[in-house]
């Protein structure tokens, strides 16, 4: 069996705005208060470790804004580290730091990783602009030896979104032929990052499409954990499929819990940590059955 990787992801930053009930421009405190709660996320991953998750396994996905101190920690301790490279919240994938390419070389995180939303019956000029980008990217890292991870987002046009079952029916050979416009493009992450499918037979799709070094992680995209379960069963079946990267179903309860003065600061660590490590048992147990 290949090496598996259990993302954790924290990277949102509008979320966590939206989460504590700020606005922008951020107060001083608030922007406090989302590394303060970031620091809880990461906490309950290092927790998951002393309970004997292997870190070979194990990663985290922050940002710099609200995670540099974690990033910084994280990369001394030798864990897996994905560094973000895009704008929050944007329709078109731009870079969130035109120094970049200097953010990356001083936290020399495992990945870099990349959020595009991309329909191939949306915008044409748009889905090309973010291709050569991304294709550009690809290059710098190859070059640098820094691992690329791509998560793909296929949202729904005006048009699509008046069909019914459009997350079931019609997103799978979307996300099929956004892989392969974009492979055409010279676009080659190391880990696609994907949402989850409802069929193995549209995973394992995917799985033949993508590059034979590339893998696939299954994001969680906020779902509940039966949705969020269910996707992992799914995958853990299908080869080239690694793990996963769930974060809100993770994290979003516990910490609105803790904001909320619900629990205390290491009930929501320990709630995060549990919640984390159940997704971890349900991929493996999918997988060892397929031993």
């Amino acid at each position: 069996m290949e090496q598996q990787l259990y993302l954790l992801p924290f990277d949102h930053r509008r979320s966590f705005i939206k989460l504590i009930g700020a606005a922008e421009p951020l107060k001083k405190n608030d922007a406090f208060k989302i590394k303060r709660y970031k620091q809880l996320i990461y906490s309950a991953f290092k927790l998951a470790l002393a309970q004997g998750l292997l870190p070979q396994k194990a990663g985290i996905l922050v940002d710099e804004a609200y995670g540099r101190e974690i990033l910084v920690d994280a990369r001394k301790r030798g864990f897996i580290i994905c560094y973000p490279l895009e704008k929050s919240g944007q329709s078109e994938f731009t870079f969130d730091r035109a120094d970049y390419k200097k953010r990356l070389q001083l936290f020399k995180p495992t990945y870099a990783k990349v959020l595009i939303r991309y329909n191939p019956e949306g915008d044409k000029a748009l889905n090309k602009r973010q291709a050569r980008r991304l294709a550009a990217l690809t290059s710098y890292l190859e070059r640098q030896s820094i691992g690329f991870l791509l998560e793909v987002l296929v949202p729904a046009t005006a048009r699509q979104a008046k069909k019914k079952n459009y997350d079931s029916s019609y997103r799978p050979s979307l996300t099929a032929k956004a892989i392969q416009e974009l492979q055409a493009a010279g676009v080659n992450p190391n880990i696609w990052k994907l949402e989850g499918m409802n069929r193995q037979s549209d995973l394992k799709r995917l799985a033949r499409l993508i590059g034979p070094s590339s893998r696939i992680i299954i994001l969680g995209r906020g779902e509940n954990k039966k949705k969020a379960d269910r996707w992992l069963k799914v995958g853990a079946k299908v080869k080239k499929v690694i793990g996963f990267a769930v974060g809100r179903t993770v994290f979003q309860r516990p910490l609105l819990d803790y904001h909320y003065h619900k629990i205390n600061k290491r009930q929501a660590i320990k709630a995060i940590m549990e919640n984390y490590l159940h997704f971890v048992k349900v991929f493996e147990q999918k997988q060892i059955k397929l031993i």
